[in-house]
């Protein structure tokens, strides 16, 4: 492993629905949920849509679902109405969700070893709450939630705290997590509990959960 986690200077950038939190399909879940009363074949269009566009913003999704697929003007109000009603359902789930298998004898043995930071689409304040009640804060040397976007928030991290993107890795389980590394020339590895759903091409090394992450990572060429 070791020897790109060894870099003096390499660090770890995770996700945290479904890759620290096993939250991701919860909060597709309480998004498609808005829409039940809504005719079937928006209701499905809403959902493949919802599978397709893990880790943005939530005003991202309300926007795209109404303007795009409702065929709805988008005001301002109505997205920040309805990111209240996503928050109000989901909150008290995302506390008690479980961790993804892995994630947290993972930080245990690497915190303090090497930079470990958080890079999220959700709400920076909102995340940062999360994070401090599941005690997950002391694992983590910055806590990051939107805005900006995530391809801007780990070409911040790397500016700020001066990481070689060539020795730094982001864990993620979404397209735009893998663009996130690729837009800023980091590393990648994906969590995707079934691989035959995977969101990833080909070349991407891909993991089930977090137990196999220092292997995977392993496999990584310096």
């Amino acid at each position: 492993m070791v020897a790109l986690l060894n870099h003096p200077r390499a660090a770890l950038v995770f996700d945290f629905d479904g890759v620290i939190l096993d939250s991701a399909s919860l909060k597709r879940e309480a998004f498609a949920a808005l829409y039940d009363d809504y005719p079937d074949v928006q209701r499905e269009a809403i959902r493949a849509y919802l599978g397709r566009r893990g880790g943005q913003p939530r005003e991202v999704k309300f926007r795209h679902i109404e303007s795009h697929i409702l065929g709805r003007d988008v005001r301002a109000a109505d997205i920040d109405a309805l990111c209240a009603r996503f928050k109000a359902v989901v909150a008290e789930r995302i506390r008690v969700a479980p961790a993804i298998p892995g994630a947290i004898e993972f930080l245990s043995r690497w915190h303090g070893r090497l930079p470990l930071y958080l890079l999220s689409a959700t709400p920076g304040h909102e995340l940062r709450e999360i994070v401090e009640q599941r005690d997950l804060a002391r694992y983590f040397e910055a806590v990051i939630g939107a805005p900006p976007d995530k391809v801007t928030g780990m070409r911040n991290l790397l500016e700020r705290y001066r990481h070689p993107a060539a020795h730094t890795v982001m864990i993620g389980d979404s397209y735009n997590d893998y663009r996130t590394a690729r837009g800023n020339g980091t590393r990648f590895v994906g969590v995707c509990a079934d691989p035959s759903a995977s969101p990833f091409p080909d070349d991407v090394a891909t993991i089930r959960n977090l137990r196999r992450l220092e292997a995977a990572l392993a496999r990584l060429s310096p």
